[in-house]
């Protein structure tokens, strides 16, 4: 009996032998890639690419379903996505960054087939040593919304899982200096001078889901355990930590607080400067705005590439500072240059806006339904003026003066609103508070 055994046994000590050498292999690998610095440069450009909701072509037939679900998109365009990326790449391919960051809400909903094209239109970058990094949105993994539309009719759609995500978007995790267990978080020694945190702060189910997707979200204590490590290790090797993620830490406007800041921002706030975090980068709201705070760390939110305009951030790291400028894809000219003959792509501009637009006077005329004593003109009007508020808030264009505040309060169109619609007028009131610069940062990260 012993002896029939005997090879069975054998290969069972030979197969214990092997995984532990190659637990030792991977362990030491990682040991030493914790030490390891990504790039040699003192200087750095990352680009901040967020909320792109991008939907796979291949997902829909350009029919009647689809077509009714991009008139209800709100403001997001559908149509022209892979041309909108692709000259991102090629404006990225001529000036040479870094790296490009992916601060969440890549797909539309979720869909395997979306992440997965995406990452092929993005390959050129990678191909040319531009490094992706990203992170996962709400709308990311294990969405119930996502669909896939044909004729009249929509249906479920492949969901995104997290081994998906870590598979599709591998580059952060390949060269992460340090994995967090318990979600897509992970660090990458940048250099000598920063170690950068892609934070995962979304909710999601960890099996396919049938339910809406939670938009709110948290850092999980293990997360924040992990994280206070990692941040003392990058204060021992006297780096500076710079944090992205998804969901934001402050209130940006006065109606986009509940499920769009973290559920735990005290408790992350305070680890962030405990450590001295000088910023956090993040995205969810839709809207391009920098909030800062006295002896505090700032957050940049990157506004949509789907909505108004196409918009990103390009953040530059140097010995001595930080600095986020914010720039925008001209897609009128990108036609233009390749040839072609779509009249939407040759004035995308127009176009967008005119999307945008009809996105902010459904909402609008929604809230004025009832309203009997309004004439046509007079709600094409409040219409109007709403846009030229809502396009400045999602731009970063919406600081006014005390001045030009009380000027919009005095004229006729806010008058309106503030005798027929309770909501319209608050929501126009939230639009008037800023009064921060929101397309350009720059901090001094040299101590004292």
């Amino acid at each position: 009996m012993f002896k029939k055994n005997k090879p069975f046994k054998m290969i069972m000590v030979f197969v214990l032998i092997i995984t532990i050498i190659a637990s030792i292999a991977f362990y030491t690998h990682q040991s030493a890639k914790s030490n390891e610095m990504l790039v040699n440069e003192e200087k750095n450009e990352f680009w901040l690419l967020s909320d792109i909701h991008f939907l796979s072509a291949s997902l829909h037939d350009n029919g009647e379903a689809f077509q009714q679900f991009a008139e209800g998109a709100a403001g997001k365009e559908m149509h022209y996505q892979s041309e909108a990326i692709t000259a991102f790449v090629e404006e990225a391919l001529t000036s040479k960054p870094t790296g490009i960051i992916l601060t969440g809400d890549m797909t539309l909903n979720g869909e395997k087939a979306s992440a997965e094209e995406l990452s092929t239109l993005l390959t050129p970058l990678q191909e040319a040593g531009i490094m992706v990094f990203a992170i996962p949105g709400n709308h990311e993994i294990h969405n119930g919304w996502a669909r896939t539309f044909a004729e009249d009719k929509e249906y479920y759609a492949d969901q995104l899982s997290t081994e998906d995500f870590k598979s599709i978007f591998a580059e952060g995790f390949d060269n992460a200096n340090s994995l967090d267990k318990s979600s897509l978080s992970y660090s990458i020694n940048l250099n000598d001078t920063y170690r950068l945190f892609l934070l995962d702060s979304c909710i999601y189910e960890n099996d396919v889901n049938w339910n809406d997707p939670t938009t709110n979200g948290e850092l999980k204590e293990s997360t924040l355990a992990w994280l206070q490590t990692q941040l003392e290790d990058t204060k021992e090797n006297g780096q500076t930590p710079l944090v992205f993620l998804h969901h934001n830490l402050y209130t940006h406007n006065e109606l986009l607080t509940e499920g769009y800041v973290l559920d735990n921002a005290d408790e992350a706030l305070f680890l962030f400067n405990a450590f001295d975090v000088p910023a956090v980068f993040s995205g969810h709201i839709h809207i391009q705005d920098i909030e800062e705070k006295e002896d505090a760390l700032a957050e940049i939110v990157t506004g949509s590439y789907s909505t108004e305009n196409l918009g990103y951030g390009v953040l530059t790291l140097t010995k001595e500072q930080i600095d986020y400028q914010t720039r925008t894809i001209d897609l009128n000219a990108w036609a233009e240059a390749t040839g072609q003959t779509d009249t939407h792509l040759l004035d995308y501009t127009a176009y967008q806006s005119t999307v945008f637009s009809k996105s902010t006077a459904q909402m609008v005329r929604k809230q004025l339904s009832s309203v009997t004593e309004l004439t046509e003109k007079q709600i094409s009007n409040v219409c109007a003026f709403i846009d030229d508020l809502n396009n400045a808030l999602f731009k970063g264009e919406d600081q006014y003066t005390k001045e030009q505040v009380a000027a919009i309060k005095a004229s006729e169109n806010y008058q309106l609103l503030a005798t027929y619609s309770y909501f319209l007028k608050q929501y126009t009131d939230s639009l008037l508070t800023d009064q921060t610069p929101d397309q350009s940062f720059t901090r001094s990260i040299l101590s004292d």
